[in-house]
């Protein structure tokens, strides 16, 4: 008997047909022992629009209402798979995250998960039902409904094979699992059959959109084993392996000492915020629940780089607490370079130096398994695209 947790983003369930399409293969592919859990986002850009409407009633919402306003969005999606495969025969049920047992802290739009106490899904596996979840959501320790911020879902997905001790986290999406680069901008881009969780865990969080961070830090955590692959062909993709695996894979691969790119990543309509270390910022800085993207701190100020979508409620937030930025860059990016061996290598660094000297680079620095390049949001397409064909396309 496995239990099997698969997760739905929003491009997979982004209509009807679609849907229509996910619960005939479940139907199809389901084994008579199966017990699978099903996490759902909300349809195609519902909760982008719900945030529209939010704001065209108000300028500053209330982060509570906003949660009750955004979480509808998974509960459209979970009531209609339900019926889709009602209609395929199978015996469904669905829950909202809160129904689910998910409990967070307080943070409203970007809560953390506490804990997880799924009995009600459990006594409905036991029943035969596939148990369809509400993700991005659930309840705090005050009994409200929370969000767990952008990328959510996939959170909610892997938190919930932790407790259940799921066999196996399938995570769909409308790629066909993780490449080398985003296959939107690159030529020839090569499909990873595995990566470890450390080398998913960088390219999560300089701005691959396959995986949310969060997820791959359950995922580590609590080594649950995590697939991601295509909702439109269900075919084998991507395996996020132990770290064990993964380096006995790796070192048959890759020669002693060789500098070996496994991945790129990059983000792009990023700001900049520099603000001065003060007490008001210190103080900001400890009840902080906005998400960022990369923080770097020298002497006695901070740069906060976050997502161009947030900027209206930090400036307001920068403003409520009196807290005038140094500086405010906009149109900023990243691209970071992921593998094993290709940090505190000065000829190595020389040559990407020469490969992208003409795109503006402003900073680059490193951690264990990156370099991160920091440039114009105009030059990253083309600074990815000149690093993979060198460093993986002709490699």
């Amino acid at each position: 008997m496995a239990i099997i947790v698969k997760k739905f983003g929003g491009t997979s369930v982004g209509s009807i047909d679609k849907i229509r399409h996910i619960a005939t293969e479940i139907a199809a592919r389901k084994q008579p022992d199966d017990q699978i859990v099903i996490v759902v986002s909300a349809m195609g850009k519902t909760t982008d629009e719900l945030f529209q409407l939010a704001y065209q009633i108000s300028e500053h919402p209330s982060h509570r209402e906003l949660d009750m306003l955004l979480s509808a969005g998974e509960r459209i999606t979970m009531s209609l798979l339900s019926l889709a495969l009602h209609e395929e025969g199978l015996s469904s049920i669905s829950f909202t995250g809160s129904q689910s047992g998910i409990l967070t802290d307080t943070s409203h739009g970007n809560a953390k998960i506490i804990r997880v106490n799924a009995f009600r899904i459990h006594e409905e596996l036991e029943k035969d039902k596939i148990v369809i979840v509400a993700g991005f959501q659930g309840v705090s320790i005050t009994k409200e409904v929370t969000t767990l911020g952008r990328g959510g879902s996939d959170t909610s997905a892997v938190a919930l094979a932790s407790y259940l001790k799921a066999d196996t986290c399938e995570i769909y999406t409308d790629v066909d699992g993780v490449y080398t680069a985003d296959p939107r901008i690159v030529e020839k881009p090569v499909l990873l059959q595995t990566v470890d969780y450390e080398e998913m865990l960088a390219l999560a969080y300089n701005g691959s959109r396959v995986l949310h961070p969060r997820a791959v830090e359950f995922a580590m955590k609590y080594k649950i084993p995590v697939e991601v692959k295509s909702s439109f062909t269900f075919e084998p993709g991507t395996l996020v392996l132990q770290t064990e695996e993964s380096f006995q894979l790796i070192i048959k691969e890759v020669k002693v000492e060789e500098r070996k790119i496994t991945a790129i990543a990059h983000k792009q309509k990023l700001i900049r915020y520099r603000l001065e270390q003060t007490d008001r910022m210190r103080f900001l800085m400890q009840n902080w629940t906005n998400e960022i993207f990369k923080y770097i701190v020298n002497d006695n100020q901070i740069d906060l780089f976050i997502e161009a979508f947030y900027a209206h409620e930090i400036d307001n937030m920068l403003q409520k607490n009196g807290i005038k930025p140094i500086s405010k860059t906009t149109n900023l990016g990243y691209v970071t370079l992921v593998g094993i061996g290709i940090n505190l290598d000065l000829p190595f660094l020389d040559e990407i130096l020469k490969e992208i000297s003409d795109l503006g680079i402003q900073q680059i620095s490193h951690s264990e398994r990156t370099i991160e390049i920091l440039l114009p949001d105009v030059n990253v397409e083309a600074c990815v695209q000149t690093l993979h064909k060198k460093y993986i396309q002709e490699h």
